[in-house]
């Protein structure tokens, strides 16, 4: 799992719940988002041949495309999902639960990158 801020808590969490199940996962901190580290994440996801891209921010536009972008140009070949919010607004108190990137969508998109 590539990420960073809010999706860092979040997917370690889920890593931890899918150690729990068996199932090996890497989560990598985007620690900066500009410029992307385009090496770090070529690497990480060339080592095991999947990547889950996982961006709290929105799907269009959001950092995830960056993620994805550079890893189409560094040549990838292997599986890439992304799970992202919503394009919408962000609302307010629990109606941004309806929006925003969660374990669940975090644990459904480890799912797809698994099953191909």
């Amino acid at each position: 799992m590539v990420t960073f801020g809010n999706g860092l808590r979040m997917s370690l969490r889920v890593a931890r719940r899918l150690a729990a199940r068996g199932i090996g996962a890497r989560v990598v901190d985007l620690r900066w988002l500009a410029p992307l580290p385009i090496a770090d994440i070529i690497r990480e996801s060339a080592a095991t041949g999947r990547v889950l891209v996982v961006d709290e921010t929105r799907r269009s536009g959001g950092v995830g495309e960056g993620v994805v972008s550079a890893l189409v140009d560094g040549g990838f070949v292997g599986v890439a999902r992304r799970v992202a919010s919503v394009d919408s607004l962000i609302p307010l108190g629990p109606a941004a639960a309806h929006i925003l990137v969660s374990e669940e969508s975090v644990i459904q998109g480890a799912r797809l990158v698994l099953d191909r």
